[in-house]
């Protein structure tokens, strides 16, 4: 007896240790075939997410459950066995060992056959989900309802970007996330200037129609006047040390200018009496500034000809933008005029030492390429950097430099730039149909492809809104 006994104890603590360290089987009444239930790695909406899977006929199949838990939808199973998952604006019904689904009433068919095992029901992943209105790619689900558009969008910091898009007679800007697409209004407003991002990421400025200053705190959205000063303010941009925030002042942009945050008192930085300045940069210690000074055309015409109507004569000989840089220490407070040629200048970006500024210059000929030109303070250039491309569009991320060039066969490249030893190499390809590169100040790479924002991770490129 006692023997008998030592081998039944022996048999069940066997059976409890094989139970412990043996993966989950389950067997149906069919096939009578042991299938393996495994705990797979899923994202959903970003968030990593433990969910049931098995393979079936080489088809890895998830449970229908823990999605449904997942993305936060609803589940219950009717007297028929029927499986019904409410979300949003969607109801699937679904049986097991069924080659098709209903969504809405709508019957979809399944290319592998739903599958019960251990009372529970698995299913195809990509089918189930996107079927409730989400995407699915390798393990990753997202069920975001995505913003619709993006006419304008900066980095606020490595996970969030800010995206303007105009409303009505005014514009909304919303705060979204870089890695689900999660979007909430962050500013409705009219007639108000770009948002501005300070230095630390936390809160961003702008002007409204009276030259009045607000600042808005991203974490909690509340937004604070700042400054009651009325002039006009162009090209709001804050100081290194998030204490002010530099601009053009007056309706032609003739003086620089800064409004402390503290006090809102306005302090002239350069008052040279040249209107028309544009593309305002300032150095990091905000003591040395670039800009560019536009000259308007001259427009004559006969003493009894309208100017209004079309036959007037327009000369625009010397209008094309010049680069200046002042030095805010310098004894004899003016401008040095860095550049005279005639070609077109775009996206200005002064380092933040101040020793140089760079920018693409575009030839006035029909071919109309862009070139990387960098001029130091003193005004001497550079070689014409990337000559063999066509630059579409420089960008500053921190300390290094973005280029956009063309690249052929459909893309377009993204090279970066070190500041301080001008080596450079391709970090990514893009779209030809990419507008607008963005970069952060670590480095994060969004863009603007057809009015779609997207956000490159690991080396693809996923779509954020519609």
């Amino acid at each position: 007896m006692q023997m008998k006994k030592a081998m039944v104890i022996s048999m069940i603590a066997a059976a409890i240790s094989a139970s412990a360290v043996t993966p989950v089987f389950a067997q149906t009444a069919a096939s009578k075939q042991a299938v393996q239930i495994s705990q797979s790695n899923f994202f959903v909406n970003a968030n990593p997410v433990s969910i049931r899977t098995i393979v079936d006929g080489g088809v890895t199949l998830a449970s229908v459950r823990d999605i449904t838990n997942a993305i936060g939808a609803t589940l219950h199973i009717n007297s028929d066995h029927t499986v019904v998952v409410k979300f949003r604006d969607n109801t699937l019904k679904l049986k097991a060992a069924s080659k098709t689904l209903t969504v809405n009433g709508t019957v979809t068919a399944l290319q592998h056959p739903a599958k019960e095992v251990a009372y529970a029901t698995f299913i195809e992943p990509a089918a189930f989900v996107q079927a409730l209105g989400g995407t699915y790619e390798n393990n990753t689900i997202s069920v975001v309802e995505l913003l619709d558009g993006a006419e304008h969008a900066i980095w606020a910091n490595s996970s969030q970007l800010i995206v303007s898009n105009s409303a009505g007679e005014g514009r909304e800007d919303f705060l979204v996330d870089a890695a689900t697409g999660k979007y909430e209004l962050l500013l409705a407003s009219s007639d108000t200037s770009e948002l501005v991002l300070s230095p630390d990421g936390k809160s961003v400025a702008y002007s409204d129609a009276n030259g009045a200053v607000f600042t808005i705190e991203l974490s909690t959205k509340q937004t604070k006047q700042v400054s009651t000063d009325s002039s006009i303010k162009n090209e709001l941009q804050y100081s290194k040390d998030g204490s002010s925030l530099f601009f053009l002042q007056g309706d032609k942009s003739s003086v620089i200018a800064k409004v402390s945050l503290a006090d809102g008192s306005v302090t002239k930085v350069l008052e040279d009496k040249v209107d028309y300045k544009g593309n305002l940069e300032v150095s990091a210690d905000g003591k040395q500034v670039a800009f560019y000074v536009f000259k308007q055309p001259k427009v004559t015409a006969d003493s009894s000809i309208d100017v209004e109507l079309d036959d007037v004569a327009i000369d625009a000989t010397g209008t094309e933008p010049q680069i200046y840089f002042y030095n805010t220490a310098a004894a004899d407070n003016k401008p040095v005029q860095l550049t005279k040629d005639t070609a077109d200048k775009v996206f200005l970006k002064l380092a933040a030492d101040g020793s140089k500024v760079s920018y693409v210059s575009v030839s006035s000929d029909e071919a109309s390429v862009g070139q990387l030109v960098t001029i130091d303070t003193a005004g001497k250039a550079s070689t014409p950097s990337f000559a063999d491309k066509d630059v579409y569009q420089l960008v500053q991320g921190g300390s290094k430099l973005y280029l956009l060039t063309a690249d052929g066969n459909s893309t377009n490249a993204i090279y970066e730039i070190d500041g301080a030893s001008g080596t450079s190499k391709l970090v990514q390809t893009v779209s030809d149909s990419a507008s607008e590169l963005l970069i952060s100040g670590n480095g994060d790479i969004a863009a603007l492809i057809d009015g779609q924002l997207v956000v490159s991770a690991q080396g693809k490129w996923k779509n954020i809104t519609n």
